[in-house]
């Protein structure tokens, strides 16, 4: 028996529950197919050491709900004030196994469409309609499709004797295998360190290897970067306490009699090959998507290594029409430019994309918010905005607030446009208005920039454009707070240039 319905849905983690949220608002039919027996199943098992690197800031010292999710990295959104992450857990960096409770609540609270333990097996698709056929044969029809599956498959690298490493999978908090033992991890992400700082207290020596050096996320602003929270192994490798990071290429892995294992390298810096013995070897080089269930003439086209499906600018597949991605796996369009793989960046991106499916199924265009009809409203819409939005906050630079001039005076809001939306669509081709994003780039004025840390720090910059062409820009100062609450102190020129350049 076919069951029929506008939307389905696969994979009922963040990104999964987020858009299925703004489906059920506006009654859209639909269904989420979650393979497992519970919402956000993968974070039952990862991070292995169990700490978030979320951020989970419980005192704020605002009230504004809006305002305060630019410090909460794991609620979804929803329309309940008094529901939040911060509910299960209050520690700053919290507890994996507290996200899998609240995802389970709010699946459960919002009433969400779920179809536990329903295993895709296999997607094709027709002129018109994808059919999705589960794991006992059943099938689900439906005119979108909706991939939200993220990014949950461990990459395996190709390397000579890779089988005689262990997955970072199959890491846990028993470390005791590992005592006084000499020890290769692959990988210079989060899971590395994080597997590495749990092995601090038992193993002799610990050496992290991957091609390219490490980067912070505090120097590239990208969160999937190594963070604070798990940089204790640094300590002992600059202070020479028998742990090594280096840059290269495994060559292979050979196993020994002895049980240990050769590990042929050849390093970045200057080609040379060494081999060196360890007793275990931990593959941790991060995750990939998993595209098993697509059968061949509806297979996605990929995009950076094979690692993410191509998208166009509404994360639509660039090949099968009507297939759209959701979360993590959408990151083709912004490659390590966004929040787009964190629970923080998926709620927005997951918010945006259930606007485009719902103006997709009713062939609605894209609709503004407000209208703005004297310079005082416009300038005060646009103070709000800086001191509470949050989608152009977590998708700096990648999405836009947007007030458009009308043929007869005023402007017309559009809340938080994705960028590649506002590049490719019709209606922004020949935009006149003003613009507002967070950047951390610092001004092109070479004046200007002597007001701004080189390093770049978060700020709102307001761009006003003429027939799709920029005409002026100011960049409002950084605040020490980073809270934007006193404007007139910051706003270096913002108010002057949306008051004179109003009519």
């Amino acid at each position: 028996m076919e069951l029929n319905y506008k939307v389905i849905i696969i994979g009922a983690g963040p990104a999964g529950l987020q858009l299925s949220y703004y489906l059920n608002k506006v009654n859209v039919s639909h269904i989420v197919l979650e393979r497992t027996k519970v919402a956000g199943s993968f974070f039952e098992t990862y991070p292995v050491h169990r700490k978030l690197i979320s951020i989970n800031k419980v005192n704020t010292g605002f009230d504004n709900k809006e305002k305060n999710l630019r410090w909460d990295w794991n609620s979804l959104l929803n329309g309940d004030d008094k529901f939040s992450f911060k509910d299960f857990d209050k520690s700053y960096y919290p507890s994996a196994d507290n996200l899998v409770k609240y995802l389970g609540e709010f699946a459960t609270k919002y009433e969400l469409p779920i179809h536990y333990e329903t295993h895709v097996a296999k997607v094709t698709k027709d002129d018109h309609q994808f059919t999705v056929v589960d794991g006992n044969g059943k099938e689900y029809v439906s005119e979108i499709l909706v991939d939200a599956t993220g990014i949950g498959e461990l990459n395996i690298p190709n390397i000579k004797g890779i089988e005689h490493s262990i997955a970072y999978t199959e890491m846990n908090n028993d470390v005791a295998q590992f005592t006084n033992k000499k020890v290769l991890i692959l990988g210079k992400g989060n899971s590395a360190f994080e597997t590495a700082d749990s092995l601090l207290e038992v193993s002799s020596n610990t050496h992290l290897i991957s091609p390219d050096d490490f980067n912070f996320a505090w120097v590239s602003h990208y969160p999937g970067h190594l963070r604070s929270v798990n940089q204790a192994f640094l300590d002992t490798f600059f202070l020479k306490q028998q742990n090594a990071i280096l840059n290269g290429k495994i060559a292979s892995i050979e196993q020994l009699d002895s049980g240990q294992y050769l590990v042929d390298m050849i390093f970045s810096e200057d080609g040379e090959s060494e081999k060196n013995t360890y007793d275990y070897v931990i593959n941790c080089t991060g995750f990939k998507c998993n595209f098993d269930h697509y059968a061949p003439s509806t297979f996605p086209e990929l995009c950076l290594k094979n690692m993410f499906p191509k998208l166009n600018h509404k994360w639509e597949s660039s090949n099968i029409p009507n297939l759209f991605f959701c979360g993590a796996n959408m990151q083709c369009n912004d490659y390590k430019d966004s929040s787009t793989p964190f629970i923080h960046g998926i709620r927005h991106n997951a918010e945006s994309l259930s606007e485009i499916i719902i103006k997709k199924l009713n062939l609605v265009a894209q609709q503004s918010r407000k209208q703005l009809d004297s310079s005082s409203e416009l300038y005060n819409e646009i103070s709000e905005r800086i001191k509470s939005a949050t989608t152009i906050w977590f998708l700096f630079g990648n999405a836009y607030d947007l007030y458009s001039k009308k043929p007869n005076g005023g402007f017309e809001f559009f809340e938080s446009v994705p960028k590649l939306v506002y590049e490719n669509e019709e209606q922004f081709k020949q935009f006149s208005g003003f613009r507002l994003e967070f950047s951390y780039r610092i001004p092109s004025d070479k004046d200007e920039q002597l007001k701004f840390s080189q390093h770049g720090f978060l700020h709102p910059v307001v761009s006003k454009y003429k027939n799709g062409e920029l005409v002026d820009e100011v960049h409002m100062l950084e605040d020490i707070y980073g809270e934007w609450e006193d404007l007139s102190k910051l706003d270096n020129g913002i108010k002057e240039l949306i008051v004179s350049n109003f009519a």
